[in-house]
């Protein structure tokens, strides 16, 4: 909690809701699902099935129609194996029973046993103590200060019940639902936007709470199949389908539909798409063709034999159906990167200011906006409530936060110069000068696009003067040069750095390069070369930029340039920095990058940033190679240790204080992973103390995690309390009434609203030798730091450190041998085809050259 809580109190509504009552008389019993196979009647066999929309259906079955007297009251399953039940099971085998589930309704002529579309269950009792909420209940009063395995799994399960009755009746993704009744959008494609809710329990002091927000998933439209395949083709003529395998619209399609499910037109059935086959009416199969077969079998003429159809079954049992009798089935999520064309229409959909975010969420609990009138969250109503005895409130709980104090800005020389006073977290560099300016005077420009040299002079006359006026002194280019691709880069900027260095005699500091529009290949080889061949700086530029370029744009460009030749652009200064600035301290960011869905055979990127000047403005970076998605840092004490020695070599003193913000540790990585990276720093400082022989005291160290992948957001009560998109105003800072009792921690909404509803960021403090109980320091220095990003003249919605330890894990990309296609790696289902030794070998650290120059702005 907050000691002197510094700021303007402010109250708001939260999109929480209080849990009114615990299930503190119920027990639960945990089983598993030890087995669940599909029966192979001719094998005996089965094959496990592991999709948990499947698994959740055959448990719905097991319970409502198998044995639905054994089942009652109704348990809850988790969709992979866990099950709760709130009696013990008289299971048949005393611990153990196998059930046959037949999912069909339809009974057998003959009357014997159905062996297709039954499943194989088998439950197991787990041999652990039953989950009661007295652990929880006595965490939420302050009588137990740990988060015990007892109170996650008692929340988990609490979790469970919350989520069951949606999940049970829409698509989702376990944390969220999705329904056309709450909202729904047209992309194209054969795409479409539905809205949906997300849930969440978390505890908090006194009370345990829903975290209620809307959300929205990209949804497969339900349809004609050849519809949704012109769509995707942007085609209207059926005939555009007529495809061969080799070309790229038939990969295109192959791609997108792959395990797409689809419902049959001439007969009942759902079948998944494993592949397309081209012309699959004159696909032949046992002396016929498909054609002739569905003309026999079925009695229907196909009109379109020439075009596309899809795969379906095993490559065992391959079935091939032609398109035309194919259907799109409903409610089937898609989860693959939305293309770039449909951001705009995601982001105007799911973009809502607050006073209609929190309409939409009351509306999922209290209104009937469904078939059956009834509301999409309907807590009322569920089966799985009731038996637990809980009941949600319907009205969103109310907190008192605070707005903290706005840091002055510095610019130019701050003795003699008037800081600047952000407003609505933002400001104008209009008549100031930078902090500290660089000189740029060996640069040249080249240009990939079709700009007119009259629009690019145009351009560079305007950043010439926008750039004095900011105090830099930029002579104008040395050299320009005309090119093709990205082919070419190495060749171009070879040539150029000649160029430049035959007409004024020096060399190369800076290269500005004009890209098209549409350029991920060129930007990617002119960063690498700068930043690994090659030690300079490179600024791009799109052409659709600079043709309409003005003074602000400019000046925005001049920022990011300044920043890169290793100057400062201004300062942002507040008591709690003035506090650490009385002894040398270090601020670092950390962060780890994944690969994309699905990548198994491309490696994890971790970053970290640390400061080495007196105002935290300027910092190095650094890189390390992991497995694929493993979360902690596996290099980090190497890098701490870097990092201390380096800022030791600059200031000839080591840090006093260590402030150590690491991004993307969600909550259940909290107690292991930011254990053993505290011990890493920790680890770091032992071993430089000790190969140095240092004598004075080890530096302290407050560890703080930033969050951003969270749902808690603020409504301001009064309308004259927002800023002017209805947002908070920045610096509103919440440490009461959503926190959970196990950690310090706190939101700041640190940015002023623009589009929809503002995130505040969450930060838990893990350790804290420098501040312990006195969060109000915490929270100004945090506030301060969103102030400190150098390339923009606004707060950000984290720490400038961590935001640069996001930028260069992205950019990992450009450090890697291109031979080893870092971008382009393909899907891989076998784990030990990773190899870390060769991508650690293929990977180069940015260029000497570029050290204490911030080259990733």
């Amino acid at each position: 909690m907050s000691t002197r809580g510094r700021g303007v109190p402010q109250q708001v509504l939260t999109n929480s809701f209080v849990i009114s009552k615990l299930p503190t008389r119920t027990r639960y019993f945990q089983y598993e699902a030890v087995e669940l196979l599909n029966i192979v009647a001719i094998s005996g066999g089965g094959r496990d099935v592991k999709n948990p929309r499947r698994r959740i259906e055959v448990f719905e079955r097991l319970q409502n129609h198998t044995d639905p007297k054994l089942f009652t009251p109704r348990c809850i399953f988790d969709g992979t194996v866990i099950m709760y039940s709130s009696r013990e099971l008289p299971l048949s085998g005393r611990d153990s029973q196998t059930f046959d589930v037949n999912m069909s309704d339809k009974p057998r002529v003959d009357g014997s046993a159905p062996t297709r579309g039954v499943l194989q269950v088998t439950l197991k009792k787990v041999a652990a103590d039953p989950i009661d909420f007295n652990g929880l209940q006595a965490f939420i009063d302050g009588k137990q200060t740990k988060q015990t395995a007892q109170v996650l799994t008692a929340i988990n399960v609490l979790q469970l019940i919350i989520r069951q009755a949606p999940n049970l009746k829409y698509p989702n993704n376990t944390r969220a639902f999705f329904t056309k009744d709450a909202g729904i959008q047209t992309l194209g494609g054969g795409l479409e936007l539905w809205r949906g809710y997300f849930q969440s329990v978390r505890p908090t002091i006194g009370k345990v709470l829903v975290n209620v927000d809307v959300s929205t998933a990209v949804m497969f439209k339900q349809g004609s199949f050849e519809g949704a395949a012109l769509a995707v083709l942007k085609q209207k003529d059926v005939r555009a389908l007529e495809l061969r395998a080799d070309s790229p619209q038939f990969r295109q399609l192959k791609s997108f539909f792959k395990g797409v499910s689809v419902t049959l037109v001439h007969r009942p059935g759902l079948k998944k798409i494993r592949g397309l086959v081209a012309g699959a009416g004159n696909f032949q199969f046992e002396n016929t063709t498909v054609k002739d077969y569905f003309k026999k079998a079925w009695g229907r003429d196909l009109h379109y034999p020439n075009i596309i159809g899809i795969q379906v079954g095993s490559k065992d049992r391959d079935e091939v159906i032609p398109a035309e009798m194919c259907v799109i089935a409903p409610d089937q999520r898609y989860t693959r990167k939305l293309p770039p064309e449909f951001s705009p229409t995601m982001v105007k959909f799911s973009s809502k200011n607050p006073q209609e975010r929190l309409a939409l969420i009351s509306a999922g609990i209290n209104n009937s906006v469904t078939a059956d009138q009834r509301s999409a969250l309907d807590y009322q109503n569920s089966p799985f409530l009731q038996d637990a005895g809980i009941t949600v409130s319907p009205e969103p709980i109310s907190v008192t936060g605070r707005v903290l104090p706005t840091p002055k800005i510095y610019y130019g020389n701050p003795a003699n110069s008037r800081p600047v006073q952000p407003r609505n977290g933002s400001w104008n560099v209009i008549d100031q000068t930078f902090h500290e300016p660089k000189s740029l005077s060996s640069w040249g420009i080249l240009n990939y696009s079709r700009v007119s040299d009259q629009t690019i002079n145009r351009f560079i006359n305007t950043l010439l003067n926008s750039c004095k006026k900011l105090g830099m002194n930029l002579a104008p280019p040395a050299a320009s040069q005309s090119c093709s691709g990205a082919s070419s880069v190495v060749n171009d900027m070879r040539s150029l750095k000649n160029s430049v260095h035959n007409k004024i005699g020096r060399d190369l500091e800076m290269v500005l390069a004009i890209l098209p529009t549409s350029s991920t290949d060129i930007y990617h080889a002119i960063k690498s070369f700068g930043d690994v061949i090659a030690g300079f700086p490179t600024q791009c530029v799109r052409e659709n930029k600079i043709e309409r370029a003005n003074d602000q744009y400019c000046a925005n460009l001049g920022m990011k340039i300044n920043a890169k030749l290793g100057g400062v652009n201004s300062l942002p200064k507040s008591g709690a920095l003035e506090k650490l600035t009385s002894a040398p301290f270090m601020i670092i960011g950390a962060d780890v990058g994944h690969p994309a869905p699905g990548m198994v055979n491309q490696p994890s990127v971790a970053s970290l940033v640390y400061s080495f000047d007196r105002y935290a403005a300027r910092y190095e970076a650094m890189m390390s190679v992991q497995h694929p998605r493993q979360e902690k840092i596996d290099e980090l004490r190497k890098l701490v240790y870097r990092a201390i020695y380096e800022f030791g070599e600059r200031n000839r003193q080591a840090p006093v204080r260590i402030i150590f913000f690491r991004d993307g540790l969600s909550e259940g990585e909290y107690a292991l992973t930011g254990k053993e990276e505290i011990e890493d720093i920790t680890g770091a400082i032992d071993d430089i103390w000790r190969d140095k022989h240092l004598k004075d005291g080890k530096p302290e160290l407050t560890f703080i995690v930033v969050g951003k992948r969270h749902h808690v957001r603020f409504f301001p009560k009064n309308r004259n309390d927002a800023d002017r998109s209805g947002n908070c105003p920045a610096g509103f800072v919440a440490d009461q009434g959503v926190g959970n009792p196990a950690v310090r921690d706190f939101y700041l909404q640190s940015h002023g609203g623009l589009l929809g509803t503002s995130r505040p960021s969450h930060y838990i403090t893990l350790r804290d030798d420098i501040y312990k109980h006195n969060t109000d320091d915490l929270q100004e220095l945090a506030f301060t730091l969103c102030h400190a990003y150098a390339r923009a003249t606004r707060s950000v919605s984290i720490p400038a450190p961590v935001y640069y330890a996001d930028i260069v894990c992205a950019r990992g990309a450009f450090h890697f041998n291109p031979a080893m296609g870092f971008d382009a790696a393909t899907i891989s289902s076998n784990d030990d085809a990773f190899d870390l030794e060769r991508w650690r070998k293929n990977f180069k650290d940015k260029h000497a050259n570029l050290s204490k120059k911030m080259n990733f702005m």
